[in-house]
């Protein structure tokens, strides 16, 4: 699959793109007929846009992990001291919040930038908005496991990339039985935190990942990877 783009894939290179194009349009904007006000509504949808990115969007993530490692704790774990849950990402000054749809006001801002007759190729690599072509294909997810130690004990942590997709859709199966499905995840890393199955000390677990993409699994599995448990 050949695409051409200037919005990068990744949610960490969107993040870079969009603090550059927030400093770069009130230089450039003007010169293509970008309005004040137009230019100070774009600011705020790219401050706001970073924001969701950086911090509200792995933060509520993380709280629904930290949340499900302590049900598993406090409903199967060991201990004799009370251990209280885990507080709720707080955010203090959060950015104002513009109306939905802050992709496609970009881009149609960016479309009629370059059709401005004062546009040239200068003003679209200080934008960052000339395209560049990408050739590779990700036919099936590339992940990595390993075993750590989590606050219920030990737990399969899976590492993954996107590469502009959605998410991932993950099956496991346990000790050679039938395998089921496990989880969706779009922010890595994912966190097996499942105690043993009743009667089992020791488990070997293994795992295999298609593509997500508008609440659909599809594509080809991923190679099955393996990781063994035991007290």
């Amino acid at each position: 699959m050949t695409t051409n783009s200037f919005f990068p894939t990744t949610e960490a290179g969107q993040v870079v793109w969009l603090s550059h194009y927030a400093l770069k349009l009130p230089i450039d904007g003007p010169v293509c007929g970008i309005d004040a006000k137009e230019i100070a509504a774009t600011l705020t949808d790219c401050l706001y846009y970073v924001w969701l990115l950086q911090h509200w969007y792995p933060a509520v993530h993380r709280d629904a992990k930290e949340a499900t490692a302590y049900k598993v704790l406090m409903t199967s774990g060991s201990g004799k001291s009370p251990i209280s849950y885990p507080q709720p990402s707080v955010f203090p000054d959060p950015p104002p919040a513009p109306a939905p749809g802050i992709q496609k006001r970009l881009f149609s801002q960016i479309a009629r930038i370059k059709a401005s007759l004062n546009y040239h190729e200068a003003i679209g690599h200080d934008l960052g908005i000339i395209a560049t072509a990408n050739t590779t294909e990700h036919l099936v997810p590339e992940a990595s496991l390993s075993v750590e130690l989590g606050p219920a004990g030990s737990r399969v942590r899976i590492d993954f990339k996107k590469y502009g997709h959605d998410g991932i859709w993950i099956e496991s199966r346990i000790n050679g039985g039938d395998w089921s499905f496990l989880a969706i995840d779009t922010v890595k890393p994912y966190l097996d935190e499942r105690p043993f199955e009743p009667g089992n000390t020791h488990e070997t677990r293994e795992y295999r990942l298609r593509w997500w993409d508008k609440s659909e699994p599809h594509g080809e599995w991923s190679a099955v990877q393996r990781a063994v448990l035991g007290i």
